[in-house]
């Protein structure tokens, strides 16, 4: 076996030591976590007891009521990154239905959304159905969405359900500020996490040594005067060149800064410069199996910037799998839970 199976063997080990530690043994599981869809009773606000198609519990929601049928958007945690939105469909009926399509659609985006497939739902219980958001459309314009849902009863009849879902969570606002500041950042600089990971020291005082790259756009090139020239576009104010500006990153649930509270970047880029490297030393947050295995979002790293003169906010650089891996391995090791191979 090699040692990064026997680290992945060992903590996957511990997740599930850690995961069976939260559950109460004499309660049965609410449902496989593969399942399609998930189950919650119905009711002016849902208190759920299943589980989503990625197996985690989905928030309350107090859907719309539309001829018979609850209507509701939530995120989850593991939601974000794979840019996934649930639709919560209730049967506030007086018998079962089968759901055969579920579409999903709002001005804020640049096509209608479809579920993968239907489900049944039983009198007064809830279904969650998953579909994957389309590109934004930026700036965001003022949100009406539409979920459009078709059921057959228990006699074969067919019909179709169609209403502006609750958004309990503010789920749309923020997707669309998210979206639109990627957007913006998109047009100066495409911002990632390198995908080797230096370690340096060993054991609990080892450090891990992420690299995030900023690499500029280039410069677009115009024929206006006749003549070829590049150009970069304008600041949001119109004086001079767009410009980003990056601050910090911040922590995660499994990384913070070997020192500080925060990594300091201070860096100023715009489109025709030349790529530059920010090195962030990292430690464990937290050596706990049981974060771990609650955690979704620990190894998005969260940078703070601005466009001066337009948004500003925050945006998470996501690892890529190769980097996730060694970032669990990093953890294994430093934290203990790594295999000792012969």
């Amino acid at each position: 076996m090699s040692t990064r199976a026997a680290t992945t063997a060992a903590l996957t080990a511990l997740l599930l030591v850690a995961v069976s530690g939260c559950s109460n043994p004499a309660t049965p599981a609410a449902g496989p976590a593969a399942s399609s869809s998930a189950t919650t009773p119905a009711g002016a606000s849902v208190a759920p007891t299943g589980t989503t198609a990625n197996g985690t519990t989905p928030p309350t929601v107090a859907p719309v009521v539309v001829d018979g049928l609850g209507l509701a958007i939530v995120q989850n945690r593991p939601d974000y990154g794979a840019r996934r939105l649930q639709l919560s469909i209730t049967n506030e009926s007086a018998s079962p239905v089968t759901v055969t399509a579920a579409q999903f659609s709002s001005p804020q985006f640049t096509a209608p959304v479809a579920a993968a497939k239907g489900t049944e739902i039983p009198v007064g219980l809830t279904r969650f159905l998953p579909v994957l958001l389309p590109e934004a459309v930026c700036p965001a314009p003022s949100t009406t969405p539409t979920l459009t849902v078709t059921v057959t009863d228990a006699a074969g009849a067919s019909r179709e359900v169609a209403g502006s879902p609750a958004d309990p969570f503010a789920v749309l606002p923020r997707i669309a500020g998210e979206d639109c500041l990627d957007d913006a950042v998109a047009t100066v600089a495409d911002l990632r996490l390198a995908d080797t990971l230096e370690v340096t020291g060993a054991g609990s005082d080892s450090v891990a040594h992420l690299q995030l790259i900023v690499d500029p756009r280039p410069m677009a090139t115009t024929t206006d005067t006749g003549a070829s020239s590049r150009t970069a576009p304008l600041s949001p104010t119109g004086a001079g060149p767009i410009t980003l500006r990056l601050d910090h990153a911040a922590s995660t649930i499994l990384l913070r800064p070997a020192d500080g509270t925060d990594w300091p970047i201070d860096l100023e880029v715009t489109p025709g410069d030349a790529p530059v490297t920010v090195t962030l030393d990292a430690v464990p947050a937290r050596c706990d199996p049981h974060a771990i295995a609650e955690d979704k979002r620990g190894t998005f790293v969260p940078v703070t910037l601005e466009i001066p003169g337009g948004p500003a906010g925050t945006v998470s650089i996501p690892s890529s799998d190769t980097l996730r891996l060694a970032i669990y391995d990093y953890l294994a090791s430093t934290c203990g839970f790594a295999v000792a191979t012969g």
